[in-house]
């Protein structure tokens, strides 16, 4: 399997992690639904950023989130398809009540201005799922930076 690495770009550049993107991708976290050929390498790297080119549409806005695949789970080496992709569920966020659930981490509604950092902590592969899209666009570009450097890889420091 091919996981294209981030490590090719500047930290101030910006690439595409996927183009021609029509619509939203299924909430079924399945190798056929996410390609593992279209993960990422964030190997060095605790954050990213991502951002969104539109084509068309009227006021267009789309969402995302951040998957990590995990090929291990447990004991089992070869876990099965649907056991592979994970989110992480973070707690309540800054000036949000404590007891608030945990939930999946999102870039909120992105419209092409902005880019919106997500943690990513070192992992090797990261699929960046689109979960809603509005406004109709034709097709969209997700876009990708490198965020903060990772200081270590090592657990133990």
């Amino acid at each position: 399997m091919t996981v294209r690495a981030l490590n090719g770009l500047k930290m101030d550049q910006t690439g595409v992690a996927r183009a021609g993107v029509t619509a939203a991708d299924s909430a079924t976290l399945t190798d056929a639904n996410i390609p593992p050929a279209q993960a990422i390498d964030c190997r060095g790297l605790d954050t990213i950023y991502v951002g969104v080119e539109f084509t068309g549409g009227t006021g267009p806005t789309a969402t995302f989130e951040i998957l990590y695949r995990d090929p291990v789970v447990g004991t089992n080496t070869t876990p099965a398809d649907g056991a592979r992709w994970k989110r992480k569920l973070l707690g309540a966020p800054n000036g949000v009540t404590t007891i608030a659930a945990p939930a999946a981490q999102t870039t909120g509604a992105l419209d092409g201005t902005a880019l919106s950092e997500q943690r990513v902590d070192g992992r090797s592969q990261v699929f960046i799922r689109c979960t809603n899209v509005t406004g109709s666009p034709t097709s969209f570009d997700i876009l990708v930076m490198p965020g903060a450097r990772r200081y270590s890889d090592n657990w133990n420091e």
